[in-house]
């Protein structure tokens, strides 16, 4: 611990440049990411509820994709809230030696929670879509591809997370820099780049998975093109895990890790929400769908009934109606779920 101008501080500035400890210096970049970061988590239930609406009333389909689902998004919306705790506070996108011992104990407390949460909800995010994907496999090396990666996903996500918690001895070493000289501590910061490299791996494995299995559907050539373009926005996730990556091998000479851990972190959020919301919009197109057709069917109805209503009464007036349930010429309509069944196009197609 060091004293500068009569404050507590966890490390001197490296240039010996003076420090404004009541107006540091904030990195605009980490700031607005994070804003942007805590505004999409903040998003993410908006389309996950309809998205799970749709899975169970409209699709009648409930799997254990959707629990891992509404965990991680939980996770991640409460990652989100940390983060927007910090910018609060005013420590985010702060050097260490621009703050007091006190801000320094809490910023580094915050990223540690924030991260073991973060890993959490991006590891069931991920483990949600392996579900999904196995369950519609159809070949054996593609269910043994599956399997990999949920192997991939688990046992680093495993390791990361109780070697970050238990990185020091004692344990309140981690998050708690006075403790620092006189912990025994192993280098956490490996670990975080394990968990980017890991993390870009699985999302480009299964984003191939993704398109590979459209590839392999019998649709129209148009339907199809839709398809891979809305299984290439799983690309965001891969490009959030490169980022992350990047800014943790650039960040490995910096003296401030927490700084650069914080970047890292506001990558880690933003990955997280995009995998959420990649497996989400499926059922949220179906969704939008289902409500869309209702609207129209109900005003097309009405439509119906004023011209019959206006050219006779009683026998006379012919108003076929198409929702709701009632009989057409005798036949029962068709329900809303007929055309969705287990195969893999019924289950992929929104």
């Amino acid at each position: 611990m060091i004293t500068v101008d009569g404050v507590d501080v966890w490390l001197a500035s490296p240039d010996d440049s003076r420090v404004n400890f009541t107006n540091p210096q904030r990195d605009i970049a980490t700031v607005t990411a994070s804003y942007c970061a805590f505004g999409i988590a903040l998003t993410v239930p908006v389309i996950l509820g309809p998205s799970l609406s749709a899975a169970y009333y409209i699709r009648r389909e409930w799997h254990i994709e959707h629990y891992t689902i509404i965990l991680a998004s939980i996770l991640t919306l409460a990652s989100g809230i940390l983060t927007f705790i910090c910018l609060h506070k005013g420590v985010l996108g702060v050097h260490v030696w621009e703050m007091s011992m006190d801000n320094a104990v809490w910023k580094k407390k915050f990223i540690l929670v924030t991260i073991l949460l973060g890993i959490l909800g991006t590891a069931l995010a991920r483990l949600g879509l392996c579900v999904f994907y196995g369950r519609i496999a159809e070949l054996l090396w593609y269910r043994r591809v599956i399997n990999g990666t949920v192997v991939l996903i688990i046992i680093p996500s495993i390791v990361v997370w109780f070697g970050l918690l238990f990185a020091c001895r004692p344990v309140e070493a981690a998050w708690n820099l006075r403790m620092s000289t006189e912990a025994h501590c192993m280098d956490s910061y490996p670990l975080h780049i394990l968990h980017a490299i890991v993390g870009g791996l699985a999302d480009l494995i299964l984003t191939l998975v993704a398109v590979y299995t459209t590839h392999r559907l019998q649709m129209s050539r148009m339907k199809k093109t839709v398809l891979v373009a809305y299984f290439s926005t799983g690309l965001l996730t891969l490009a959030t895990a490169v980022a992350r990556l990047s800014i943790l091998i650039r960040g490995i000479k910096n003296p401030d890790k927490t700084f650069v851990l914080a970047q890292g972190t506001v990558c880690l959020i933003l990955e997280t929400n995009f995998v959420i919301i990649f497996s989400s919009l499926p059922n949220f197109c179906k969704f939008i769908e289902y409500f869309a057709l209702r609207v129209f069917e109900n005003s097309q109805s009405l439509m119906d009934c004023g011209i019959n209503c206006g050219q006779g009464s009683g026998s006379e007036a012919l108003v076929l109606r198409t929702t709701g349930g009632t009989r057409m010429n005798g036949v029962e309509p068709p329900t809303e779920n007929s055309r969705y069944h287990r195969s893999s196009e019924a289950l992929i197609v929104p």
